[in-house]
């Protein structure tokens, strides 16, 4: 019964902090495909009183994916009733060029503002309109979940890392009196030791697929669909295969190197 509260006392904080870790990955992942929607959503209008050729606009904005004209026909012929064919010609000729450009990336708030300045030295562009307004408002909502998302998840693992130091250290203690008197008997570190990495190993190892199987669960208890209409962030993007074996990696390596360093603490004390 002392055994199975000690690997219980273990798997708890661990399973936390995968838990934390997997919610941040989700999220991030959710985050970045927000922003390349929004990316490719996204464009800035540029008005020139001559043609812009895309290479030129490209030398001013490298992360520039697609240069499109927006067609004047379309206003135009809204007026068609109102003004004389001969005013709509001559109209069509003296309206500038209107351009729609798409990024590759999406900028931040400063970078937007570079950007605009850098098409502005073009000598024929009138205007340029970023629409930075009501960018701002969604990519700062990004950027804030982004940092709450990080800072959470180092806020749990820093606490989690903390209890699992601290059960490692009562498990070192239970194992101490053994593996002194193996050590008395000429038996070497890995021997004296073994015990103690198969007992995290194994828990590491449940751990991890605990979280796995409670993300794969999750769309059951959780209407993602639902969420990402409200959000528009898609979060259903656990990869079983792949993120559970990102989890091992990282639940092995917290667990070998907490006991290693309580060992070898313990050792030169």
């Amino acid at each position: 019964m002392k055994s199975i509260k000690n690997h219980i006392s273990f798997i708890i904080p661990l399973f936390t902090l995968l838990f934390s870790i997997q919610f941040s990955f989700m999220l991030d992942r959710g985050v970045k495909a927000y922003e390349g929607k929004l990316a490719d959503e996204y464009s800035i209008v540029v008005v020139s009183n001559a043609p812009i050729d895309k290479v030129q606009m490209q030398e001013k904005v490298p992360s520039l994916s697609l240069m499109q004209e927006i067609k004047k026909d379309r206003f135009i012929d809204k007026l068609k009733n109102d003004m004389s064919k001969a005013d709509l010609v001559y109209l069509k000729a003296t309206l500038p060029k209107f351009y729609s450009l798409k990024l590759t990336v999406l900028p931040d708030r400063n970078a937007l503002k570079a950007l605009a300045l850098k098409i502005k030295t073009i000598p024929t562009v009138q205007k340029v309109e970023t629409f930075k307004k009501t960018f701002n408002k969604f990519h700062q909502f990004l950027k804030l979940t982004k940092s709450a998302s990080h800072i959470f998840a180092l806020f749990i693992f820093i606490i989690s890392f903390l209890l699992i130091i601290k059960q490692m250290e009562i498990w070192s203690l239970q194992h101490h009196n053994r593996m002194y008197i193996m050590g008395l008997f000429g038996a070497p570190y890995w021997m004296k030791s073994a015990s103690l990495y198969k007992s995290v190993i194994i828990d590491a190892l449940l751990s991890a697929f605990l979280v796995g199987i409670l993300f794969s669960l999750l769309p059951n208890f959780v209407d993602f669909v639902k969420l990402n209409n409200n959000l528009g962030i898609e979060l259903n993007n656990f990869n079983f295969a792949k993120d559970t074996t990102i989890l091992v990696l990282i639940s092995l390596f917290i667990s070998i190197i907490s006991v290693t360093t309580i060992i070898i603490r313990q050792k030169d004390s």
